[in-house]
């Protein structure tokens, strides 16, 4: 048998926003020093049109969590773990229970959970919340993935995977969560802005197990590579009010440049050997609209190509790890061709990438 993604549940905040509001509530995070033209053209270019994020009251579209406060830092990282610890583990056991629901098994079926999330720390967390909040066996396997960036989920696949080949019977649930808005800053950095601009909240979830139902994607190969020169082209690191991204403009173009030659290699090493020509589905992590751009074009890839990665963007902007499953769940649920390479980038400069059949 061979292990495969039999379903994909994901969540979003009730609490929306558009990138008209999105870009308001930038407006008021920047100092007087940053030009208004520059924020809303900042916020326009990101091609995203709406968002989801916990802080957001679903009824009044309001929030009140990033007041201007006397130092204009905004709420310190304890505060932010205390929103993450109320509400990652609802959005991820609402993704975790359509994963089960559309696999068509029930919840004492599954035999691991593995979960990934980069914006949030809390123990006991999320992998005992959905042990039961979903009805799962107290005796199931678990392990976290943590602090990766937006290519957790590709990691948890390959975690996944793993378990699943060597284990007959084991049952995998995947399940990444993500509370990004969590970690917005005031000031006038670019790079924060940028982050600022770009990312939301959301959950994914997946059901990974052998199985020979041919209609659901074969995990063929999982794929990890650390581009050369690069540890400092991005970064995420733990400060005293939110966690804090460095990321340089350098990104699209240095992944334009390396990024062929490693897939290449990656498909060549599949078993049988592929081609670019061979993969039919392409699901690029969004780490914004220039990145897909900038690696669609390097690969060759028509514009088509890249539809569904740029369509999960502009409805749900950059949700980190769950961002992948978003895109796979689009492609499954649409019934696309196969094979498909999926693939993400994240601090180092790291990539990695799995490849279904």
């Amino acid at each position: 048998m061979t292990v495969r993604v039999l379903s994909i549940g994901t969540a979003s905040p009730r609490g929306q926003l558009t990138q008209g509001r999105t870009s308001d509530f930038g407006r008021a995070m920047a100092p007087s020093s940053v030009p208004e033209g520059v924020i809303e053209g900042l916020y326009r270019r990101t091609k995203i049109d709406r968002r989801g994020s916990v802080l957001i009251d679903p009824a009044t579209g309001a929030q009140t969590f990033y007041a201007q406060d006397a130092d204009g830092r905004g709420p310190g990282t304890a505060a932010r773990m205390a929103v993450y610890a109320r509400e990652a583990a609802s959005l991820a056991c609402e993704a975790g229970a359509g994963a089960i629901a559309r696999a068509k098994m029930s919840a004492a079926s599954i035999t691991h959970v593995v979960t990934v999330s980069c914006t949030g720390f809390e123990s006991p967390g999320v992998d005992q919340m959905l042990v039961r909040s979903l009805g799962l066996r107290a005796s199931v396997g678990r392990t976290h993935i943590g602090f990766m960036g937006c290519h957790g989920a590709l990691n948890g696949l390959a975690v996944a995977r793993a378990l699943a080949a060597a284990d007959a019977n084991a049952v995998i649930l995947l399940c990444c969560v993500e509370l990004c808005s969590l970690h917005m800053h005031y000031g006038d950095r670019m790079d924060q802005l940028i982050a600022n601009a770009l990312f939301a909240d959301g959950a994914g979830a997946a059901i990974v197990a052998r199985s020979e139902r041919a209609e659901c994607p074969e995990v063929r190969a999982c794929r990890s590579w650390l581009a050369p020169d690069s540890a400092d082209l991005m970064s995420w690191r733990i400060g005293d009010h939110g966690f804090e991204m460095s990321l340089s403009p350098q990104v699209p173009a240095r992944l334009a440049a390396v990024v062929p030659g490693w897939m290449d290699a990656v498909l060549e090493s599949c078993d049988p050997p592929l081609r670019r020509a061979d993969v039919a589905g392409w699901a690029i992590h969004p780490g914004g609209a220039k990145i897909v751009e900038a690696v669609g074009e390097a690969l060759g890839l028509g514009g088509d190509t890249t539809a569904d990665s740029l369509a999960v963007l502009r409805e749900h902007g950059n949700m980190s790890s769950p961002t992948v499953l978003f895109i796979l769940d689009r492609m499954m649920q649409a019934g696309r061709a196969r094979p498909w390479v999926a693939m993400a980038f994240g601090p180092g400069l790291a990539a990695e990438a799995v490849v279904f059949a």
